[in-house]
């Protein structure tokens, strides 16, 4: 499914705040102080996470578990005051877009995914390791993000 070695590009934490907010203003919803950020060491955490090995052991090798891990956070760490489904899951197709790779994916499927990584702690039985299969069902190559 990867590519040749090409580094991946990732969010920065400006950029997931940024997108936060997009759609906060969009709903005409309210943004809570500066960053709207509940859970600002989380997001901080995940981003170091899928970025930078620990002890020389990379915990999420893949772009698709990397991908999976920062949208798992954003929405099951509520990291922000509201919009956590809506920001996890274009930032996740952000991320693979920015590297060549799309969701092939009903909008519906989207919503019934986030729905379900925000359930995943107290209503519904849905793991990490269950999403991170759904993504890798449902990549393909972005033709149109070819180099």
């Amino acid at each position: 499914m990867e590519k040749a070695s090409r580094p991946l590009k990732f969010p920065s934490f400006e950029d997931i705040v940024k997108n936060n907010r997009r759609h906060l203003e969009a709903a005409g919803q309210r943004y809570v102080g500066v960053d709207n950020l509940k859970e600002r060491d989380s997001l901080k955490w995940v981003l170091d996470a899928v970025q930078y090995p620990l002890f020389g052991v990379d915990h999420y090798p893949s772009l698709v578990e990397k991908a999976a891990k920062l949208t798992w956070t954003i929405i099951g760490g509520h990291v922000f005051w509201d919009g956590n489904k809506r920001t996890g899951m274009s930032v996740l197709h952000a991320f693979l877009r920015v590297n060549g790779y799309r969701l092939d994916t009903t909008n519906d499927e989207v919503v019934e995914t986030a729905l379900r990584i925000a359930k995943a702690h107290t209503e519904e039985n849905y793991t990490y390791e269950e999403f991170v299969r759904w993504v890798r069902d449902r990549i393909v190559i972005d033709k149109e993000q070819q180099w």
